[in-house]
């Protein structure tokens, strides 16, 4: 028997479970896919938007948050049906778009986001409103910090030469993104392509994402483009504004 999770007053509160944790209860014909969490939730917020299914989102509210989810079929987007779902390029890069414009489209109305990971199913409504009475701490907190910033990616790519080019490649990447997160409230950096082992005409130096205040934008974009321009034979694709994907480490089940 599964344990139950208990609500601030004692009560029972169904299957003890965490946001993005697989369901292993019973087989329900429908799941509740979750695609984020906001404190911030207008009117007309979600007019004409639609999730991975086709199906209309709709917000479920508990505790001052509100969760945006869609009921989708369990045959084709349940726990069991996630290995099929995302088992090829095509199919992730679908069911991504559409995970994505739901997201979006919840930022778009204005307040903090916390996108939720692609695939984060439960079993129904109820659940997701437990879920938000029990971590409603964690969520707020998390919130308050993305409350008026947004993402932005910053890719450098060097053109690919001699062991003296990928040395100066690299530390002219190591300046520019230590002068961009003097912009930025936080910042994320990927590791670099081996230059040695792509195929490519030039290599991925530096991929980073950083998390800005929304005012700061236009400006951080100016500037890395121009001190990517200093680097010869580099370039810079910058890239947002984004929800806040590369911050949420905070939600891991």
């Amino acid at each position: 028997m599964a344990p139950t999770l208990m609500t601030p007053d004692g009560l029972s509160a169904g299957p003890r479970l965490r946001l993005g944790e697989p369901y292993t209860g019973w087989a329900p014909d429908t799941v509740v896919w979750v695609y984020a969490i906001t404190d911030h939730f207008g009117p007309g917020r979600l007019a004409g938007l639609t999730g991975v299914g086709g199906e209309t989102v709709r917000p479920v509210s508990e505790a001052g948050l509100t969760a945006v989810v869609g009921t989708v079929e369990a045959a084709a987007f349940g726990e069991q049906a996630l290995s099929s779902l995302l088992g090829g390029l095509d199919n992730i890069e679908r069911v991504g778009r559409a995970h994505h414009r739901v997201i979006a489209g919840t930022a778009a109305g204005g307040g903090p986001v916390l996108p939720l990971r692609l695939a984060t199913v439960h079993p129904d409504d109820e659940t997701v409103r437990a879920l938000l009475a029990w971590r409603r701490d964690e969520f707020a907190g998390l919130l308050d910090r993305f409350r008026d910033t947004v993402e932005w990616g910053v890719q450098i790519y060097g053109a690919a030469g001699t062991a003296d080019a990928v040395e100066h490649a690299e530390d002219v990447a190591d300046a520019i993104d230590a002068a961009l997160s003097d912009f930025a409230v936080d910042s994320r950096r990927q590791p670099a392509e081996d230059p040695h082992l792509t195929e490519r005409a030039e290599w991925l130096v530096l991929n980073s994402a950083y998390l800005l205040r929304a005012d700061m934008a236009t400006e951080f974009a100016a500037v890395a483009h121009t001190l990517s321009g200093a680097g010869v034979g580099m370039r810079a694709e910058v890239n947002g504004p984004w929800p806040p994907y590369s911050f949420v480490d905070g939600l891991e089940a």
